[in-house]
């Protein structure tokens, strides 16, 4: 546990800032079909698509907070974005430009939290969700250095993630929250 408290003493507010300024993401994934996926930092992206996809019913079953998110209190959020301890992509098909889903770390009580979701129902079922995981976990290894830990706390009923989790090298640590695993990636 005491690596926990460590955890909690790193600050990425200013590798975000960093990251931002030199506009670095993840890598574009091309599928086995030869689509093409890249990122957007969230602030940058279109907050009418990106709430479309973050308030698809099928993504909020599965979020802590089921209530969708208003365009006011995602305003609010971004207005904010710089003083929070957290990085938010939103992946986007190159050709079409819709959005597919998003994936962001934050920290919470928990550590370094990663979350993920494909809200686009166009991209469900395409073997989209372990590539993009990766890619992302990648990237955070590689430039966020200072997280040691990432941490996944998943719905008991979410078994999609918490097998897609399992495939990314995460284990379980212990029952959260009532309803909830928490899951390590070390």
């Amino acid at each position: 546990m005491k690596s926990n408290y460590k955890l909690i003493d790193v600050d990425i507010r200013k590798i975000k800032s960093r990251l931002i300024l030199d506009n670095k993401v993840p890598n574009d994934f091309i599928s086995s079909s030869g689509d093409v996926y890249k990122w957007l930092w969230l602030p940058s992206s279109d907050n009418k698509n990106l709430l479309e996809v973050r308030n698809a019913k099928h993504v909020r079953s599965n979020m802590h907070n089921t209530l969708p998110i208003t365009e006011e209190e995602h305003l609010e959020f971004l207005q904010k974005y710089d003083s929070l301890q957290r990085l938010d992509f939103v992946l986007q098909h190159h050709d079409s430009g819709e959005y597919v889903g998003a994936m962001y770390i934050s920290l919470t009580h928990h550590g370094f939290e990663i979350g993920k979701y494909i809200g686009n129902k166009k991209f469900l079922g395409k073997g989209l969700a372990f590539p993009i995981s990766n890619l992302f976990i990648d990237f955070i290894k590689k430039n966020v250095v200072e997280i040691e830990k990432i941490s996944a706390v998943t719905k008991l009923k979410n078994y999609k993630n918490i097998n897609l989790n399992f495939k990314l090298g995460f284990k379980i640590i212990k029952l959260v929250e009532e309803d909830s695993w928490l899951m390590e990636l070390q």
